[in-house]
């Protein structure tokens, strides 16, 4: 597949994000004064993170990928945009391998990337336990993370949406899959539209040969136009 530019640029309004797909990949909050450096950010910056929240590493990640994510320091943009390649490539730069694949192989894949451009719009949707049931039956969720997301009132948030993204970029196809299994809420059926209409635009190619993908565009489609 071509590169494509980061559909999923990070800034400051994704710092909860960040944070929450660190700590999915075990990511060590001990570690953030080598992770700043390897981000970019200067030593001086880092020292006062430190003195202001000296024994508390957990805040000091948090202030670290502030800096980071506001070009706080002018070093900053000489190691690599603001996208989770960059990040993916400081961790691998720490020796923090697994964290760094994980992230790379996840979160920084171009369909993984369009998928998350609607993480607050599925976070509003209340799926039927029978969608909830296609989630797993279609391998999007593992049987753990079926029973969580019924008792998070059938909501698609924190780490079952991780693990649907995860699913994402390994398969593809995936993707039409769940907007699929979407179009089965009346109230995500726009959600479901805009989600294969902008992977249209990005790999027309892919959508045209996978019969899952062309089988949502015809309903989204249809559904647009009886609504």
């Amino acid at each position: 597949m071509a590169s494509k530019p980061s559909h999923f640029p990070l800034d400051i309004s994704k710092l909860n994000f960040v944070l929450q797909v660190l700590r999915h990949y075990k990511f060590p909050d001990a570690r953030w004064f080598e992770f700043g450096l390897n981000l970019g950010l200067l030593h001086p910056t880092l020292e006062a993170i430190e003195s202001a929240h000296r024994g508390n590493p957990s805040r000091c990640l948090m202030e670290c990928l502030t800096k980071w994510l506001t070009k706080a320091d002018d070093n900053i943009t000489t190691v690599g945009p603001i996208i989770w390649k960059t990040l993916a490539n400081a961790l691998r730069g720490m020796n923090a391998a697994s964290v760094s694949t994980d992230i790379r192989k996840t979160m920084a894949d171009p369909v993984s990337e369009i998928l998350q451009c609607y993480i607050g719009r599925l976070a509003q949707v209340v799926l039927t336990e029978e969608s909830v049931g296609l989630l797993h039956t279609e391998g999007l969720i593992s049987k753990d993370t079926l029973t969580e997301v019924k008792s998070c009132g059938c909501s698609l948030v924190g780490d079952p949406m991780l693990l649907i993204l995860r699913a994402v970029a390994e398969d593809h196809s995936k993707l039409c899959t769940l907007t699929s299994i979407l179009m089965k809420s009346k109230e995500a059926v726009f959600l479901a539209s805009d989600i294969i209409m902008e992977y249209g635009k990005s790999f027309p190619s892919e959508v045209t040969v996978m019969p899952s993908c062309q089988q949502a565009s015809t309903s989204t489609s249809s559904s647009n136009d009886i609504i």
